[in-house]
């Protein structure tokens, strides 16, 4: 977003952003990215285009921050001490996440525009990543105190891979269902699981 500080004149007002956040939000689950414009979001928020420009500087930086950059309503739980059982929460998470419209919808529309334009940068992006690898560097961290994380996990490795499992899910059409929590759980368990203490061979 264009800092507001840079913005001469009176004060923004929140609502007139709540207001582009919720149309852009409402025509994205309805029209997809593609068919999405400033001028589109101006008119459903009942603003000017110049009032969408004046906080963002391009259609993409104006979808990012609404499906992305406001905090999600379905945070992760407080941990429950069981490494298990907060990965299952973590994984059934990111399947929620990637399968709301309005994320679907941006995702596949900023990776697509991203393509065309390498030099396009989201700030908010980086947070985003962090945030929820911060997450899960923490339950793995958690995991290895329990005694059910091999120290030497690759945290990094892992993280990719679920949240490009459950990314490519959602892409393809499916649901944030209970059986591929579970399968991709079962997998990231036994790949990081601390291997038995073995016993020394008698003489």
């Amino acid at each position: 977003m264009i800092d507001e500080s840079a913005v001469r004149g009176r004060p923004r007002d929140p609502r007139t952003d709540r207001d582009i956040m919720a149309a852009t939000r409402r025509l994205l689950a309805r029209d997809g990215y593609e068919q999405l414009s400033i001028e589109s979001i101006a008119k459903a928020a009942g603003v000017s285009r110049p009032t969408v420009y004046r906080r963002w500087p391009s259609k993409a930086h104006v979808v990012f921050d609404a499906a992305f950059a406001a905090p999600r309503q379905a945070e992760l739980p407080p941990p429950s001490g069981d490494f298990e059982t907060d990965l299952r929460a973590f994984v059934r998470g990111a399947l929620t996440f990637w399968s709301d419209p309005v994320v679907e919808a941006a995702a596949l529309g900023i990776l697509a525009e991203r393509h065309r334009n390498p030099d396009l940068h989201i700030r908010t992006q980086q947070l985003l990543d962090e945030r929820t690898r911060t997450a899960f560097r923490e339950l793995v961290r958690a995991g290895v105190e329990q005694g059910a994380v091999a120290p030497d996990t690759d945290v990094d490795t892992i993280y990719q891979v679920l949240i490009g499992t459950t990314f490519y899910h959602a892409q393809l059409g499916g649901t944030a269902d209970q059986d591929l929590a579970d399968r991709l759980c079962a997998l990231v368990i036994q790949g990081v699981r601390c291997a038995p203490t073995r016993k020394k061979a008698s003489r």
